[in-house]
């Protein structure tokens, strides 16, 4: 709401705090997971959102489009703002039943 009042009318706020988001989500769910595992298992979940971007160029290629990095970037980067939001929902809640079973 800050950044609407701040930011001109041509600027999509929505879209701007999404992909500032991907990075504290991230950053979340790595805590998250740690906390809940026990072992640090950053680098198996960048791993794993790493993977989105060839992922996405190869459905790019499947759907017979050009492949054009930029558009595989910001495609694959919203991609991980839809996937890590859930993520750290359900880690957030595996994580409160964990607590409450010890």
């Amino acid at each position: 709401m800050i950044l609407r009042k701040i930011m001109p009318k041509s600027v999509n706020t929505f879209k701007l705090v999404c992909d500032v988001g991907v990075v504290l989500w991230f950053y979340a769910c790595a805590v998250l997971l740690e906390a809940i595992v026990g072992d640090d298992l950053f680098w198996l979940l960048l791993a794993a959102c790493v993977a989105i971007f060839p992922i996405n160029a190869i459905w790019q290629r499947v759907r017979h489009e050009e492949v054009i990095f930029t558009k595989m970037f910001i495609h694959g980067w919203r991609l991980l703002f839809l996937l890590l939001v859930p993520t750290h929902a359900v880690l957030f809640i595996v994580g409160i039943a964990k607590h409450m079973m010890y």
